[in-house]
């Protein structure tokens, strides 16, 4: 077969047919792609942020909670902040932590998939976003993540109104 080369633009007014395959030599991006070329939402990426969060008017409390369970093949955490409308204040040992834990069916003890858990101290200036860094990202179908809020110290006042947004892109089901 012989490879015919156009070597201008190249316009087509009407309906174009191709029986075999197109190979694009610089591929296609999304701005290749129409806003209404209809694509299905099973061949595209997902991306969803998950909430989490305690009532301001009420100290931060103690929690283990379930945010999201990976349906697709694979997925990846791509974000995790915490913020709080009244920090810890008072100048005493109050403070909270969150984590963000993976578990799933093989492994049901969670496991921590930051470097470190977020650490909001006494002090910290109200509404301050404070992002997680995480160290293992991947997920698989059935892994689910959770999010842990520990507190402790005795003097001081306590937190309250806490924000958790996990963000997390998974392949489409």
């Amino acid at each position: 077969m012989s490879t015919v080369i156009i070597p201008e633009d190249f316009q087509v007014n009407g309906s174009l047919k191709v029986v075999g395959a197109i190979n694009f030599v610089a591929g296609v991006d999304n701005a290749d792609v129409a806003s209404s070329a209809g694509i299905l939402a099973t061949k595209l990426q997902h991306q969803h942020i998950i909430p989490y969060s305690q009532a301001d008017g009420s100290a931060v409390a103690a929690a283990i909670v379930p945010i999201y369970t990976c349906r697709g093949a694979t997925g990846t955490v791509v974000a995790f902040q915490v913020a709080c409308v009244d920090s810890p204040s008072g100048g005493g040992d109050l403070k909270f932590t969150v984590d963000l834990k993976i578990f799933d069916a093989d492994t049901p003890a969670p496991a921590s998939i930051l470097t470190g858990v977020v650490d909001y101290v006494n002090d910290t200036a109200d509404g301050v976003v404070l992002a997680g860094t995480i160290d293992s990202a991947s997920l698989v179908v059935g892994d689910s993540l959770m999010v842990v809020v520990a507190v402790s110290g005795s003097t001081g006042t306590q937190g309250q109104g806490l924000i958790v947004s996990t963000t997390v892109r998974e392949d489409a089901e």
